[in-house]
């Protein structure tokens, strides 16, 4: 009754690692790859607006 679930010992070490660090399973690393790719083109499109703008 003494082990808590915020316990170091008792929690699994995938509950403490970071979601950006987590590659174990194939979903999550297309979503992290989807999720990068949007960024990116989202960064893209805002540097042709940005220039469209500015000339």
């Amino acid at each position: 009754m003494d082990v808590s679930p915020f316990d170091p010992k008792s929690a699994s070490p995938a509950s403490l690692t970071s979601p950006w660090s987590v590659c174990s399973s194939s979903s999550n690393r297309s979503y992290l790859t989807a999720a990068m790719r949007a960024l990116v083109i989202a960064l893209v499109l805002l540097g042709v607006l940005a220039l469209i703008v500015l000339i």
